[in-house]
């Protein structure tokens, strides 16, 4: 499995917008390439943001990035998202994994008594 992870810091106040953008760019994604995506808000400084992809194989993902990136809206959705990175530290960084192993079983506990 492919595992591309993203840090970028985000305005607090524009959290709203970038789950908005995140939403529709997932429609656009979604009509080239099968993925998992989450997005962790960092709880000791809530400018910073990770977003976790997971694709099939890497020679999937990049087949459709360039699918997505032919894709009419995708660049304004690209410079909405820019517009809402913290001016303080507007950089956003990549890195790319392979996952080797992952569990998902252990005792369910509840969200709502948390």
């Amino acid at each position: 499995m492919f595992v591309k992870i993203y840090r970028y810091h985000i305005r607090p106040n524009k959290t709203e917008e970038f789950l908005d953008i995140q939403k529709r760019a997932g429609k656009i994604y979604r009509k080239h390439v099968s993925y998992r995506v989450v997005y962790l808000k960092n709880k000791e400084d809530p400018r910073m943001w990770l977003e976790i992809q997971w694709c099939a194989d890497e020679d999937t993902y990049r087949q459709a990035m360039n699918l997505i990136n032919a894709e009419p809206g995708i660049k304004r959705l690209w410079q909405e998202f820019q517009e809402i990175l913290d001016p303080s530290d507007p950089e956003i960084h990549e890195e790319y994994y392979e996952q080797i192993h992952s569990e998902d079983g252990g005792p369910k506990r509840s969200l709502e008594g948390s």
